[in-house]
């Protein structure tokens, strides 16, 4: 048996077919199929039941999966201990927030023996970092209108999302944009604003979700970058719409709030729900539930 078999067999089961398993390890579907029918043939058990749009895992192939898991996640501290030196790990995938790097930085600041890995990105790279073991902490934000869907998503992956905090959208502008002493602002104002958006997918933030209309701005301007999008918005070039946890505590972009809005984004923190976190990680959790409003 080799450590190979029990990785595309695990990657197999959460992803819930040979094709998905092979895209993520990057790999072929028939050289994962081959993989695992030798693990079953040694194994002297079906882990699958085959079918023409895909398979699900077998009563023993739940057995199976139980300890495949476990080996792989030990295997994993094991080589993480030659890796860091004894330093402890505190490997997070984030949603781009200059808030949360603010935090991350102030909790690394008196911790001196930290293997930090800190990873931003979109909804999907925060996924595959947690699936893949890159990354024991997700922390994610998302609108709580989605809540429902991506729960059933990260369900089947096998992973847990707990929700720390959730916020009213607002506005964000620049020091001298014509907003910025507006009480709120109405639908109609909204509709002339050019709004920075983030890259596509499923669960981004887009300003439309979060107001419930589109914008009929001329341009349009999308990044990925915290920092170039608040730059953007200090030059009044553009508007955010997100929330006061968000931002930095010196960010000097100024909130308006939105007039009639009912939705809400919510900050999520996702793990894997077998994971084991480092008493770093622990402590990295506890200090953000104390910062946030």
């Amino acid at each position: 048996m080799e450590l190979k078999q029990l990785q595309y067999f695990v990657t197999s089961v959460d992803l819930g077919s040979f094709k998905k398993a092979a895209d993520a390890l990057y790999t072929t579907q028939p050289h994962v199929s081959k993989t695992i029918k030798a693990l079953e043939d040694e194994l002297g058990l079906t882990l699958f039941d085959r079918h023409p749009v895909g398979v699900t895992i077998t009563e023993a192939g739940k057995q199976v999966y139980t300890h495949a898991s476990d080996i792989l996640r030990r295997c994993g501290q094991i080589a993480q201990v030659e890796a860091d030196g004894g330093c402890e790990p505190l490997h997070v995938a984030a949603t781009p927030s200059g808030f949360l790097a603010d935090l991350t930085a102030r909790f690394c600041r008196d911790r001196q023996a930290l293997d930090l890995r800190y990873h931003e990105g979109s909804m999907e790279d925060i996924l595959q970092k947690l699936h893949r073991h890159e990354a024991n902490l997700g922390l994610v934000a998302l609108t709580r209108r989605k809540l429902a869907g991506f729960g059933q998503i990260i369900d089947k992956k096998r992973l847990t999302l707990e929700v720390l905090c959730e916020d009213s959208p607002c506005l964000f502008v620049g020091a001298d944009h014509p907003l910025r002493q507006a009480g709120s602002v109405d639908a109609a104002a909204l509709r002339t604003l050019s709004f920075i958006q983030p890259p596509d997918g499923l669960f981004a933030l887009q300003p439309s979700a979060l107001i419930g209309q589109d914008a009929d701005s001329p341009g349009r301007i999308q990044t990925n970058s915290p920092l170039l999008s608040r730059r953007l918005t200090e030059t009044g070039a553009a508007c955010m719409i997100g929330c006061r946890w968000m931002f930095p505590e010196d960010c000097t972009l100024h909130p308006v709030a939105i007039a009639r809005c009912e939705e809400r984004i919510c900050l999520g923190l996702v793990k894997r729900g077998r994971g084991e976190l480092s008493d770093a990680e622990r402590e990295f959790v506890a200090f953000i539930r104390q910062q946030l409003p």
